[in-house]
């Protein structure tokens, strides 16, 4: 793929973003305007003293907000990707980008709560809830392979890579059963299978940061060193924005992803800069 081929699709992923945030805003005027949340499930209450807590205690209003936060997110990091990576040729920062896109995605689930008021839309529940399934899998998988695209052992072919992600993330996303009775709360996965997201999510994303970390300390590239770093931190608050609802997780995990999301542009841009 060449750089105005890439630049293209980044251009395409930063409308398709910027659509996905314009309904995160829409849904969550409809979700407050309507008192929707008031009334929707909450996640079951923590055993431990520390999360019962006001600011660390579940709410559906930080979950509403922590979900909105993601395509606004994805829309400036993705557009920072595009001025700095312009007219720079480099494939981890192609799949990173991809990683950032699916981020957009979960917006998606801010149409949920709004079963309560338009029960039509959970004829659509099943299939939005493996819609964001496919992407929480291509996210991971996006970032291992951009990990090991930073070895510069592999092809330039990316759209042949990319189409392997998407197969494999659909295939994974089929594989699950959805859990449909709670569709009117941000809970749309089924309990019993949530260790199983938790497990892949943690095992495929350690592997991406053992990549950089790797490519960093045996070819003597400290800014891949760094990046293994900010991408280590990255996870962490991408973690938190997807499984957690409290104030403060959700003030944090925010701060965290686009601050790490900066910084580990800064690291590769800087590698980029000396070859």
């Amino acid at each position: 793929m060449t750089i105005a081929g890439r630049n293209r699709i980044l251009i395409l992923g930063i409308c398709f973003s910027t659509l996905l945030l314009a309904v995160g805003v829409v849904c969550c005027v409809i979700i407050i305007k309507q008192g929707i949340l008031a009334s929707m499930i909450s996640a079951p209450k923590r055993t431990l003293w520390i999360f019962q807590q006001p600011l660390l205690r579940y709410t559906n209003y930080a979950a509403m907000i922590r979900i909105a936060s993601l395509p606004i997110i994805a829309v400036i990091i993705l557009f920072s990707i595009f001025f700095l990576f312009e007219k720079t040729h480099a494939l981890e920062i192609s799949f990173f980008s991809l990683f950032i896109f699916s981020l957009s995605v979960e917006s998606l689930q801010l149409l949920f709560p709004l079963q309560k008021a338009y029960p039509l839309l959970i004829i659509f529940s099943a299939s939005i809830a493996r819609t964001i399934f496919f992407f929480r899998f291509f996210a991971c998988l996006s970032l291992l392979t951009a990990s090991l695209f930073a070895h510069k052992t592999f092809t330039r072919e990316i759209g042949a890579a990319i189409f392997l992600l998407s197969f494999i993330s659909f295939a994974l996303a089929h594989s699950i059963p959805i859990n449909t009775v709670r569709a009117l709360s941000f809970f749309s996965f089924s309990e019993s299978y949530r260790s199983l997201l938790y497990s892949f999510h943690t095992i495929i994303c350690a592997l991406a940061v053992f990549s950089f970390l790797f490519v960093g300390i045996f070819r003597s590239i400290s800014e891949y060193r760094q990046a293994a770093l900010w991408l280590f931190i990255i996870l962490i608050a991408h973690i938190v924005l997807l499984y957690t609802g409290s104030w403060v997780f959700t003030a944090a995990g925010i701060t965290t992803l686009a601050g790490g999301s900066f910084l580990f542009l800064r690291a590769i841009h800087q590698f980029y800069l000396w070859q």
